[in-house]
């Protein structure tokens, strides 16, 4: 992408969970999933999860003592079963304002959210229906590509893509009857398959977004890779929720087991990798077990070979009882 304009959305979707990758040609069975699912405990189950956001500008250079934060925002997963016809509802709500700082650029002081909601089947995980919406704040001298998409994987087969804060711009275009997943449950489908040290797994999902920019369906299919163990200390809340306290020297942390696991397209045109760190032992509150909650998750962005952003999610706070709305 060439314009300023493209830099800016390509950079914000990529922070914000609007995966592109290139597509890949071989063909392998998608790997099974769990059974039952690490977030099942009834035909009720629930299950939010809230990340703190951190985005930086990485031109400088990609350690932490070079890097320099941008951006801060909130991320929240709600995942509830049997809402809909026996279905799972996902949903997905993301914000992030820039600080006022120069290397924050044309992005300086604006917020931008993004709100998803995907229905799809308790056990298979094929996906019935998505809806999704992006806002992005004007931008000087930049055409504002707000979109919103929506798709019908079960009845109409149909997508439908539009440009809401411009003029026409609306799509459509058919689905496939055989489309199983949905690029919102990206990381849920990792979540729902073989994790452990050095294992591995596979799944396919459609990315609309991709395929509205591209006109073809684009279909990928994701490689999960299991590395070795982690431990991360994100705060004393998971004592609430089973984790144990370690003392050394006096100070008492609450260190989170994780499995190292980066999530890419096996393809040389791929692009960077997701790495999610998934805990280890499950997280429990009262009879709930939820097993293998994504604990934190970094991606990198690039400008060409060269370094640009790099965005974090690290989980802050997670319940798994529903609360009186």
């Amino acid at each position: 992408m060439k314009t300023t304009a493209k830099k800016l959305l390509c950079s914000f979707l990529a922070a914000a969970t609007a995966f592109s990758f290139a597509a890949c040609s071989s063909e392998v069975q998608e790997s099974d999933f769990d059974n039952p699912l690490p977030w099942h405990v009834s035909d009720a189950s629930y299950e939010r999860l809230e990340y703190g956001v951190a985005i930086y500008n990485t031109q400088k250079g990609e350690a932490e003592d070079k890097r320099e934060q941008i951006a801060d925002g909130t991320l929240v997963f709600t995942l509830e079963e049997g809402v809909d016809q026996g279905h799972t509802r996902l949903s997905m709500d993301f914000s992030v304002t820039y600080r006022q700082t120069e290397l924050a650029g044309k992005d300086k002081g604006l917020t931008d959210t993004i709100n998803s909601t995907v229905y799809f089947e308790p056990n298979s995980l094929s996906a019935r229906e998505m809806q999704k919406t992006v806002t992005l704040a004007d931008r000087e001298n930049t055409k504002n590509n707000s979109y919103t998409i929506t798709a019908d994987y079960f009845g109409t087969h149909k997508a439908t893509f539009n440009y809401f804060k411009q003029d026409g711009g609306q799509k459509t275009r058919s689905l496939p009857r055989d489309a199983k997943h949905d690029n919102e449950m990206m990381f849920f489908l990792a979540r729902a398959q073989g994790l452990g040290k050095n294992a591995s797994s596979n799944f396919k999902m459609v990315n609309l977004f991709d395929t509205f920019n591209t006109g073809e369906l684009k279909e990928y299919r994701m490689y999960v890779t299991c590395g070795s163990e982690r431990k991360l200390d994100i705060g004393d809340f998971v004592k609430d929720f089973g984790i144990e306290a370690v003392t050394d020297n006096d100070k008492t942390t609450y260190p989170v087991t994780c499995i190292a696991t980066t999530l890419k397209i096996n393809d040389e045109k791929s692009g960077p990798a997701y790495t999610v760190l998934y805990a280890k032992d499950a997280f429990t509150q009262g009879e709930a077990k939820h097993k293998k909650l994504p604990v934190k998750i970094d991606y990198s962005s690039y400008n060409g070979s060269k370094p640009y952003r790099h965005t974090t999610y690290t989980l802050s706070a997670c319940s798994f009882t529903k609360t009186a709305e």
